[in-house]
């Protein structure tokens, strides 16, 4: 019969020093150490069982644990000097308790124990230190309980025993030590604790959640250098934070997610390596489940991500704004990544980086049109976005429309204009006004309205100094909208006003006079088609990944398809973004779901 309190689907935040962490499926808080050895005989066999003490050195993921935990904080805490002169301590005692415990009997050299904040138990498990001490150099034996009740004493020699690292205790767990210390000055041990604790208050953030050092010091070196050395002092992701007082520890400022801890401890490490050439070894223990965009996929799995940003075409300034968002985002997410500007040859550019896939982030000719696409294939190098095929078509807005219109689906009626001799066959054609348009360029770049004769012969002449096709497209007269996908799904429908003539380059990447309109405004039933129209606009001329589809209702009420775009905008005044934003994404993570599609890059 069991005596201590069994809880279900318990938040372990509380907990944990770092004051994160999901649920744990069941939580056991036993009576006493004959309670808690009843209540492991009775376990089912093959139970996962995590133990916890002051939860401490403790990273408990968002998602929580499933099987059963044993918090053993404030249990487990007898103390007491042996007949044989050695001190016994349960599982349970916090780490300080016993450094003054040791003292007070006039027993020295567990005075470092002092810096450790938690338990005996997480103490022998990982050989905590602190100010120059260890812990198994004073343990003279161990008491283990194994998954099946069993108790057992063991001394140190059935262990290995390494800097933060114990081999050997598989499979079963700590419930008590006898420690072995030397005959001492009570008073200059209680003085050196006192010392040890101001010398610990000065230098770490113990005001503060943390789960006290991360990262185990390289041989010779100490972690907290390196990371200061590397400019990270500082440095925050979300609400975890490198503490500006000590670069070893990860603070919690307040609002922080276990993810955002796990992703600033993977960039941590991997800038330390870049810059210093270490790799630094954590002494944290990450348990548990993750949730959201990190659900299935670790940081690792990506490898090292090229961005790929700026190009030669009339977009790279724009390109490189949404580069170094996607680059940022990449990190904050833990990937390693690595910017690439490129203003030649991409096989040139990625020379040396040694990456395994790309984000392409290039807008227009070059990046967006398949040539790109073609060479990474030829690489045999997956890449975010649609295939050559897909790419190539879609930068050509006339062949998208003649796609469409050969489908069935509406899109403006348009008129080739090759040269001057072209313009009043449009006039019949069209009348006015009409937008006219580089057939092969983005973000609203060379297009003019044009409301009579001559401004549409200025408008051919500004759209043919980009040397591709030029056209002339009926206005419409409604309303603009944009539809993201993602995956094959489409975003939430955003609606665009301007005050400007139309939505150009400037009302796209500079005007703060734009209103982007999210939720849209449409009934639910009419966004929901719209969506859907957008969808199989895309699956028409062959688009995967991500993409935006342009559409307006006009004053009749009927959408018409305007372009669509393979590799959208991500900076601050980007769309995709705007509607990932409402369907709950941050950008961050919807910078994660588009490195997802590289995964499905077919390369056969």
């Amino acid at each position: 019969m069991i005596k201590g309190r069994l809880l279900t689907d318990e938040k372990l935040a509380k907990y944990t020093s770092w004051r994160v962490g999901g649920p744990a499926q069941r939580l056991y808080i036993p009576e006493d150490k004959q309670d808690l050895i009843d209540f492991v005989r009775q376990l089912p066999s093959g139970e996962p069982v995590l133990w916890m003490g002051l939860g401490s050195n403790l990273l408990v993921r968002d998602g929580g644990i499933r099987g059963t935990v044993i918090n053993t904080k404030g249990r487990l805490k007898d103390m007491r000097l042996t007949d044989d002169g050695l001190v016994y301590v349960e599982a349970g005692v916090p780490c300080a308790h016993v450094a003054r415990f040791c003292a007070e009997q006039g027993l020295v050299g567990a005075e470092f124990l002092a810096g450790i904040p938690g338990t005996m138990g997480g103490a022998l498990k990982m050989n905590a230190g602190a100010f120059g001490g260890e812990t198994w150099a004073i343990v003279h034996a161990v008491e283990m309980l194994d998954a099946s009740g069993a108790v057992t004493m063991r001394m140190p020699t059935a262990f290995t025993i390494n800097y933060r690292s114990v081999q050997g205790a598989d499979g079963a767990w700590f419930l008590s030590a006898q420690l072995q210390l030397q005959a001492g000055d009570a008073t200059a041990s209680q003085q050196k604790i006192k010392g040890l604790l101001e010398q610990r208050a000065k230098t770490q953030p113990i005001n503060q959640p943390s789960c006290g050092s991360v990262f185990k010091n390289p041989p010779g070196d100490f972690a907290a250098r390196l990371i200061e050395q590397t400019g990270l002092k500082g440095y925050a992701i979300g609400g975890a934070c490198v503490s500006p007082k000590h670069a070893n520890f990860i603070v919690n400022t307040g609002h922080a997610t276990a993810a955002e801890i796990e992703t600033l401890i993977n960039y941590v490490q991997r800038q330390v390596e870049e810059k210093q050439g270490v790799v630094l070894q954590t002494e944290v223990c990450m348990v548990g489940e993750r949730v959201g965009f990190y659900a299935d996929k670790s940081p690792q799995h990506f490898g090292r991500v090229a961005v790929l940003m700026g190009g030669t075409a009339a977009e790279r300034a724009v390109s490189l704004r949404s580069g170094a968002a996607v680059y940022q985002a990449l990190k904050n997410c833990g990937v390693d990544a690595v910017a690439v500007d490129v203003t030649g040859s991409a096989i040139d550019a990625l020379i040396g980086i040694k990456a395994d896939r790309v984000f392409n982030i290039i807008h227009g000719r070059g990046g967006e049109d398949g040539v790109l696409q073609g060479v990474l294939e030829a690489m045999r190098m997956p890449y975010t976005g649609s295939g050559v095929m897909a790419s190539a078509l879609t930068m050509d807005k006339l062949r998208t429309k003649l796609c469409w219109r050969g489908y069935g689906l509406v899109t403006p009626e348009w008129q080739v204009l090759k040269d001057v001799e072209d313009v009043d066959g449009c006039i019949a054609k069209l009348g006015f006004p009409v937008i006219v348009k580089p057939a092969q360029e983005g973000s609203s770049i060379g297009m003019s309205k044009a409301h009579n004769r001559d401004e549409l012969l200025q408008a051919l002449q500004v759209a043919a100094e980009f040397n591709c096709d030029v056209y002339a497209e009926r206005w419409v007269t409604g309303k603009e909208y944009t539809v993201g996908i993602l995956a094959g799904e489409a975003l939430p429908v955003i609606r665009l006003e301007t005050p400007r003539t139309f939505y150009d380059y400037e009302a796209k990447y500079n005007a703060t006079t734009t209103q982007y309109h999210c939720p849209c405004g449409l009934p639910q039933d009419q966004e929901r088609a719209l969506g859907e129209l957008a969808v199989l606009a895309a699956e028409v001329v062959g688009v995967t990944g991500w993409a935006r589809v342009d559409v307006f209702i006009d004053d009749d009420g009927q959408s018409q398809l305007i372009e669509i775009n393979t590799v959208p905008g991500m900076t601050d005044h980007s769309l995709v973004p705007m509607a990932a934003k409402q369907a709950g994404m941050t950008f961050d993570a919807l910078v994660w779901r588009i490195l997802e599609t590289s995964l499905v890059t077919c390369l056969a």
